[in-house]
């Protein structure tokens, strides 16, 4: 399979994670859950906000090329999706949101959350990838 070819799908399965884990993140703040479990941020389903995840995390979705856990896509993605939890964690949170190392200020909760949300972001395109693209995680 040709390299442009292989670039586009993992894009595109970041791009899925993201959108994916965004709708569960919303979701799951619409029925409270986060919420009463210790991270606030129950974000409104806009275009905008959709749009910033999607790309993002199609951005995100080349670390899907690193060659671990080929045989096991749920473990390749959980543990590539704490990648971009990391960087959520020790960058976006303190430095873009100001809400403190690990978003604390959004709840106790928060830092668990945001890494289920990352892990299932994570499975989502590996589980995609496995499917359109076995190769790339078979070979």
């Amino acid at each position: 399979m040709n390299v442009t070819k292989t670039l586009l799908l993992v894009v595109v399965a970041g791009a899925l994670g993201g959108l994916s884990s965004g709708i569960l993140v919303w979701g799951l703040g619409r029925m409270g859950i986060t919420p009463a479990t210790g991270f606030n941020m129950t974000p409104d389903l806009t275009v905008e906000w959709l749009f910033r995840r999607i790309f993002a995390s199609g951005l995100w979705g080349i670390i899907f090329l690193i060659p671990i856990f080929r045989r096991s896509p749920l473990v390749k993605g959980a543990v590539l999706g704490i990648l971009p939890w990391l960087s959520s964690v020790f960058f976006v949170f303190p430095y873009k949101m100001n809400v403190g190392f690990f978003g604390l200020d959004l709840g106790l909760g928060t830092p668990l959350w945001t890494l289920f949300f990352g892990c299932f972001w994570g499975v989502t395109g590996t589980v995609f990838l496995a499917r359109f693209h076995p190769k790339q995680m078979f070979s």
